[in-house]
């Protein structure tokens, strides 16, 4: 009886070492995470977010930012910017018919997005990919599915469930 538990422990014992042999790589960073181990220290673009006044020709001068932007020391500085490709989300102020930069009024507040290398942005005039402008948003289009019976209680009928669940900004009265 001795002697088969002797030999039951030895082979468990020769076993371990062969099952933990068999898949190299697999556990805490021994082969498969040392591919993604400089992931951070790349400098690939991230999103840039610059909120400021429109100075005119592309300049905004930036109040506030995202994280990226506080760390780049770009608060408090006229940024140029190349509006050229950008999506502008602005209201046509010029009454010509198209939404286009010079829609953009000097004096405006504006939002800018820009895509830039995470480390550094670098100097010069940035690629913006979208500005909003804050002051004169675009006019919003008339929702056709709208009765415009000017009754927007939402009464359901008998359930006295109104289905309003938005919050009208009037103080309740008990």
């Amino acid at each position: 009886m001795r002697k088969m538990l002797l030999v039951a422990l030895g082979v468990g014992a020769l076993a371990v070492p062969a099952a933990a042999v068999a898949h190299p790589g697999h556990g805490h960073a021994k082969g498969h995470g040392k591919a993604h181990a400089n992931k951070g220290h790349q400098n690939h673009p991230v999103a840039y977010v610059f909120k400021g006044t429109y100075n005119g020709d592309g300049s905004v001068h930036v109040l506030h930012g995202n994280g990226h932007v506080r760390k780049a020391g770009l608060v408090g500085q006229d940024v140029q910017f190349d509006l050229t490709a950008t999506h502008l989300t602005v209201a046509d102020t010029s009454g010509d018919g198209t939404v286009d930069a010079s829609d953009v009024v000097v004096g405006d507040h504006v939002v800018v997005l820009a895509k830039l290398p995470r480390q550094d942005p670098g100097t010069g005039s940035y690629a913006a990919k979208h500005l909003v402008d804050q002051t004169n948003p675009p006019l919003e289009e008339s929702d056709s599915t709208d009765t415009g019976s000017g009754d927007d209680t939402g009464d359901t009928g008998d359930t006295g469930d109104t289905g309003d669940t938005g919050d009208t900004g009037e103080t309740p009265t008990v």
